[in-house]
């Protein structure tokens, strides 16, 4: 899989105050302020879009340097290589991805979003499904959950996922803002938490990376 979709660029804080000429800790604040869009690691490492770094820089009237430039342009040439061809459903037990959200409308989305990856795509409607769906295929590779959901909530739904398979990997998407989102998880934390509405290549490419990691 990793040959077929090339995997997103990112710069973590350091690369990234390293390209602005400030600090680390601005990096940071500028992140936690809601300033400049990132993403949070499971082991809480910031990471940073080199596009979003560069709208941020030109935001505030800041020198763009040509190495960031380059980087950005890295990036934006991977994600506009053709996506592999869907592949069918082989049998009931082929491992999947199960999208758990309570918006209709928000789970035929991400399943557009990630059909190209050619893995089958299972719709839970709450977290319950959720759970009942896993149960039921227990060779479901990857998970893509919805945080605030009624009945069962998406972080609730999250423990029950991690007793019973604690190295299935798990994105929370969210429509929260990122620090309020890591709010409801206390020492384990899913492996990856994305904000609504969700870059489509940055959803499916996380997701492929996740799943190449698993041999799929």
């Amino acid at each position: 899989m990793k040959s077929q979709i090339p995997e997103p660029v990112f710069l973590s804080a350091p690369k990234a105050a390293n390209l602005c000429g400030v600090s680390r800790n601005t990096i940071c604040c500028w992140i936690r302020d809601g300033k400049l869009p990132s993403y949070r690691t499971a082991g809480g490492k910031y990471l940073i879009r080199p596009g979003d770094l560069i709208q941020f820089m030109d935001d505030n009237q800041m020198f763009v340097p040509p190495a960031l430039i380059e980087i950005a342009s890295k990036d934006e040439q991977n994600q506009t290589n053709d996506p592999p061809t869907p592949r069918k459903r082989e049998t009931a037990q082929e491992p999947a991805i199960l999208i758990v959200d309570d918006d209709k409308d928000m789970r035929d989305l991400t399943q557009r979003t990630l059909s190209p990856l050619g893995m089958p795509l299972i719709q839970a409607e709450d977290g319950y499904d959720a759970l009942h769906r896993l149960t039921k295929n227990p060779l479901i590779a990857l998970v893509i959950l919805d945080l605030n959901m009624p009945g069962q909530s998406g972080d609730k739904t999250f423990i029950e996922i991690r007793k019973t398979f604690p190295s299935l990997p798990v994105i929370v998407c969210t429509g929260q803002l990122l620090a309020d989102a890591e709010s409801h998880f206390d020492e384990v934390k899913p492996d990856l938490i994305i904000t609504k509405p969700f870059d489509a290549n940055h959803l499916r490419n996380s997701a492929a990376t996740f799943l190449a990691d698993l041999g799929f």
